[in-house]
């Protein structure tokens, strides 16, 4: 009887792909969001394109795969495309239950051919550009999980990350 209970479990995790303990896979989260792919290079114009081939040789630019609200498992964060032309931006948590859970989506539509996205590591210090008139107080954070630097190619920036207090995402501009 024994082992018959350990090969039911063998078999509903082959079949099952988000079993608890396991991390979701890039093909679980496109699931959750039909009719997109990752934004592909060629996708890009070209200026933004020869910046990332001499700059992302080894990433690719449109995806970040880490642990982003702290809980050691790793998240996703994506560029998007759909076949009728619609972009966004996606973060998209994968937490120990197996119900992924979309917590950032923006249209960036008309802006994809210059967006790319990096990781920020923990324990960095964020500062909003000073570009922005912020009456003297120029807001900071340091990271406490992995951030995502979304880059609108020489047009500007945004660091988003996991705040822990308001259990939601949120954005400093770093750039202008």
């Amino acid at each position: 009887m024994r082992t018959s209970g350990v090969l039911l479990a063998l078999v509903f995790a082959s079949i099952c792909p988000m079993a608890e303990g396991q991390n979701c896979e890039l093909g679980d989260v496109l699931r959750q969001i039909p009719g997109f792919h990752v934004l592909k290079l060629g996708e890009r114009d070209p200026d933004t394109r020869a910046f990332l081939i001499q700059h992302f040789a080894k990433d690719n630019p449109s995806v970040v795969h880490a642990d982003f609200d702290g809980d050691g498992r790793p998240d996703y964060a994506l560029l998007l495309k759909s076949s009728t032309g619609e972009a966004k931006f996606v973060i998209v948590l994968c937490p120990e239950s197996a119900k992924l859970r979309t917590v950032y989506d923006l249209d960036v539509t008309g802006s994809e051919g210059q967006s790319y996205l990096q990781s920020v590591p923990p324990g960095t210090l964020v500062s909003q550009t000073e570009a922005i008139d912020t009456g003297g107080k120029v807001p900071r954070v340091r990271l406490r999980s992995v951030g995502v630097r979304a880059v609108d190619f020489e047009k500007a920036a945004v660091v988003l990350y996991w705040s822990s207090k308001l259990h939601k995402i949120e954005a400093i501009q770093t750039a202008d």
